[in-house]
């Protein structure tokens, strides 16, 4: 508290606020002034029916008052995105822009992250691991080369909010002091984690027996199985973020199926889990699943796999039949009509490998073509443009985007941005591209060196469940775009990198006092020699 009676933030020694101290008894004039100024403002911005306006609004005025707790923000976050924003929309679907506000708010977690990376003393700064710096320098280097391109400033703007809207909840973990009061924060966030996951099974039965009888013969394009999402932004007029659904419950049972393995969650809550979490998989019709599954088992056993073959292969081969059932479901019960199994797979080898388009054939390009297509758009001819692409938010093709990108303009109804890596290749470039490869690459490789010394059951669980995040977010780059557009996936993707470079951070032995001291006494001498 000042001697004045205000209100004083406090910041750590790495330069996160917290604490805001005691309730002030009293009010000066221009506090009193300065709320009811902020209450007028908000009642104008209310009346004038602009829910986007007045969200930016609500989030930046609460961001101020969430400087002095940062871990209630992350909750904020966590709970808003995962699972209000998809309440939200199921029950209003033209909602869709409240997910701004989470975005404000994501925006925020970086400033506040930024604090002990550049203002705090050069003895305290955070150093950050290297995959997390090389995810800050794609942003910076991705934000300044659109300079160069021939989009607006809107459509830029647009582009880094949208794709890097969530980085600031990876840098506000990163930098978080590392205390044991952290490291309970990041053990309940976990918890809240499956939490969330096991609230998508009973909000994907809702979806599966009730919404999607709802959207047969809607037209537009509309196929009416994906609105099974769960709490992952489920539109009833378009779809939801199934795919990104389907990673997070992967993810999830890959920490169960770990915990279970090193003794750390016993058998029958192991048991529980796995059909909380694994019955969503099989409502709806999102094929990433059938490679997901076999690669998360993988992971999960692959020390098994080495020490002791026969009780990896009993689990593999329960992996193995798991995936068999959800490929008959796909291909068997959710067929089209008119179409048999055979003319499933064959359908779906076409508009994944072969030429026919995606949407059904409404783009004309797929998950691989659309790779193609901008390898024959660049080379020598365009050298900047191929090395650092054409400027954030260039390709975007959104369903009643706000802000079109120039270059959906120029090819339309081609789906250039379809997935990941075509959005950064065409709106970053090689390089842009080439550096993301490089954060997933160094991040894999830390997890790796953190799993070989971690002896923990239940801290074992969470490494491999985001190294699994991890190499579902290597197929995610050919499978949908939703890395970049997402803010559910998104977020998945930032609290994966964030916590992994908070326990990298906490890794890192502590000097001894004794060497402290011969530290200090080797400085001594040599500002006398």
């Amino acid at each position: 508290m000042t001697p004045g009676g205000g209100m004083r933030l406090r910041f750590g020694a790495s330069g996160v606020p917290h604490g805001a101290g005691e309730a002030v008894p009293a009010y000066r004039p221009w506090e009193i002034g300065l709320v009811t100024a902020v209450a007028v403002l908000a009642g104008l911005l209310a009346s004038i029916s602009q829910p986007i306006v007045l969200a930016v609004f609500v989030g930046g005025f609460l961001s101020i008052f969430l400087l002095s707790r940062i871990d209630f923000a992350v909750w904020l976050l966590l709970a808003g995105i995962l699972v209000v924003n998809g309440a939200v929309l199921l029950m209003f679907p033209r909602m869709t822009k409240i997910s701004w506000a989470l975005s404000m708010l994501g925006f925020f977690l970086l400033a506040a992250g930024l604090f002990p990376l550049f203002l705090g003393r050069w003895r305290e700064r955070v150093r950050l691991p290297g995959f997390l710096a090389l995810f800050l320098a794609l942003v910076a280097l991705s934000a300044g080369a659109s300079l160069l391109g021939k989009g607006p400033a809107l459509e830029i703007l647009a582009g880094v909010k949208r794709s890097y809207q969530m980085l600031g909840l990876a840098v506000v973990l990163a930098a978080a002091p590392v205390t044991a009061v952290w490291r309970r924060h990041f053990r309940a966030w976990g918890g809240f984690l499956l939490f969330a996951a096991g609230l998508q099974l009973p909000v994907a039965l809702y979806e599966r027996i009730v919404l999607v009888p709802l959207r047969v013969g809607m037209g537009g394009g509309i196929v009416p199985i994906d609105i099974v999402s769960g709490t992952f932004e489920p539109n009833f007029e378009g779809g939801g973020e199934n795919g990104t659904m389907v990673i997070f419950l992967v993810v999830c049972l890959a920490y169960v199926l770990t915990a279970w393995r090193e003794r750390a969650l016993p058998a029958l809550w192991a048991s529980v889990f796995v059909v909380e979490l694994g019955v969503p998989l099989f409502l709806g019709e999102t094929k990433i699943a059938l490679v997901l599954l076999p690669m998360m088992f993988l992971l999960v056993f692959s020390r098994e796999i080495r020490r002791n073959p026969l009780v990896a292969s009993v689990a593999l081969t329960t992996g193995a039949l798991l995936t068999a059932v959800l490929a008959w479901l796909y291909f068997s019960v959710f067929t089209i009509q008119g179409k048999s199994p055979e003319q499933m797979v064959q359908n779906t080898i076409d508009y994944n490998f072969g030429s026919a388009g995606y949407y059904g054939n409404k783009a004309s390009l797929n998950r691989t073509t659309v790779l193609t297509f901008w390898l024959q758009e660049h080379g020598l001819h365009n050298p900047v443009e191929t090395l650092f692409g054409h400027g954030m938010g260039a390709s975007y093709a959104g369903a009643g985007t706000l802000v079109e990108g120039h270059l959906n303009r120029k090819y339309p109804g081609m789906a250039i941005n379809l997935n990941t890596a075509s959005t950064l290749l065409w709106d970053s470039g090689a390089v842009g591209a080439a550096m993301f490869l490089g954060v997933l690459a160094t991040a894999w490789r830390a997890s790796g060196r953190l799993l070989s010394r971690c002896e923990d059951g239940a801290e074992r669980g969470r490494l491999v469940a985001l190294r699994v995040c991890l190499a579902a977010n290597v197929l995610s780059l050919w499978y949908s775009n939703s890395l970049m557009n997402s803010p559910s996936h998104e977020l998945l993707f930032a609290f994966t990198l964030g916590y992994l470079a908070w326990l990298v951070r906490a890794d890192v032995p502590k000097p001894s006092p004794e060497n402290s001291s011969q530290r200090h006494e080797h400085q001594t001498a040599l500002s006398h020699a």
